[in-house]
């Protein structure tokens, strides 16, 4: 079954010139180079908001690199674990010309602190795409997990600073008290390389905080009539939500809102904010309030344009 649905899928594609044809606007804005960096392996969100940056026609996807979560109890190959996800989603959407590096399986710095980078193909790869943008574009690195090999990159080769714009998704940001709690999943996983980002002066940085997201669900049932039978792609981000979590009747789509913001900024809102107070002090970017009706739907809409574009 699934092979002929891939089979059907590729076909699909050869028709159209490929996923992200089938989703063009009349009058498609100035285009963004994005590089994901995603701990694929961790959850099930990773994998809706991967395929949904891959589908955006304004984003010029130059890589997909996998990050580690530094969780005890997942044994020493986490990254490796998401690289294998990575390979199968790009094969799936008909991209393999993305490239998909390897990112590090250790965090930045020590356990009790420091910056010292924690090299590997993603931080490198970060790196030379970032020298590669021409004069006065940046390259938007959008991390949905630990921030390591963002970090890493910086630290090996500080010229990129004005060259990256970074968003990412972590800590709780109250905006009304203007109080930070870092007690939140990718922090914990590379706590180092976070405070190492929200203090770097001179890096644009984007931070999307968890507690804006809290009612950012989908629904399972809902989830599997809109995706079963329709596509190799669709049939495998099911299958993710039924292997891994199958008990579970709603999933927050963390990281999906973060690559929405991006590809819809009229869908979130941003402020100025700054740092917690231990670490140094500059003005970031946090998002304070998401549309989260208007996210939820246009990942929707993305999908089934592609689902009918791409069936026979």
């Amino acid at each position: 079954m699934m092979r002929r649905q891939l089979a059907a899928m590729v076909c699909g594609l050869a028709m159209l010139g490929g996923f992200g044809d089938s989703v063009k606007a009349a009058d498609t804005p100035e285009r963004l180079t994005v590089l994901v960096d995603a701990d694929t392996a961790n959850e099930i969100d990773d994998l809706y908001a991967i395929v949904r940056a891959l589908l955006e026609p304004r984003f010029h996807v130059v890589g997909l690199s996998s990050a580690q979560w530094n969780n005890r109890l997942s044994g020493p190959d986490t990254a490796l674990r998401s690289q294998a996800i990575n390979e199968d989603l790009v094969r799936l959407l008909g991209r393999r010309d993305i490239p998909t590096p390897l990112g590090a399986e250790m965090i930045l710095g020590k356990p009790w602190g420091g910056s010292e980078p924690s090299d590997s193909a993603a931080a490198q790869f970060i790196i030379r795409s970032a020298r590669a943008m021409p004069a006065g574009e940046k390259l938007r690195v959008v991390s949905i997990g630990a921030t390591t090999n963002l970090a890493s990159a910086i630290v090996l080769a500080p010229d990129i600073v004005p060259k990256v714009a970074c968003y990412i998704l972590a800590a709780h940001y109250h905006a009304d008290t203007k109080v930070w709690n870092k007690d939140e999943y990718n922090v914990r996983n590379d706590l180092n390389s976070f405070n190492y980002l929200v203090g770097r002066e001179g890096l644009e940085l984007h931070v999307m905080p968890v507690n804006v997201l809290f009612q950012f669900t989908f629904d399972q049932k809902a989830t599997m009539e809109g995706l079963v039978g329709k596509g190799a792609v669709w049939d495998y981000l099911a299958t993710r939500w039924l292997t891994m979590w199958p008990g579970r009747d709603t999933w927050i789509m963390w990281d999906v809102a973060l690559v929405e913001a991006l590809a819809r900024p009229e869908l979130a809102t941003e402020a100025e904010a700054m740092p917690p107070p231990e670490n140094a002090q500059r003005p970031i970017h946090v998002y304070t309030r998401v549309d989260l009706d208007g996210m939820r739907s246009d990942w929707w809409d993305v999908a089934r344009r592609v689902q009918g574009a791409a069936r026979p």
